[in-house]
């Protein structure tokens, strides 16, 4: 059974290099940001979820 982590915060910093963490280790990551739209580079990895999250709306 593949693991599955959600991970918010994830368009810079500890969060997006986590995502690539994870992703790399053969988890599925859902990876959550305020623009997931101006998002490139982790759209195109494999077992990773790109979707908005804001905590303010």
């Amino acid at each position: 059974m593949k693991k599955t982590i959600l991970i918010t915060g994830s368009s810079t910093g500890i969060g997006r290099a986590t995502v690539k963490r994870f992703q790399e280790e053969g988890w599925s990551v859902v990876a959550t940001m305020r623009s997931p739209e101006k998002e490139e580079e982790l759209q195109n990895l494999e077992n990773v979820l790109v979707t908005r999250l804001d905590v303010l709306n």
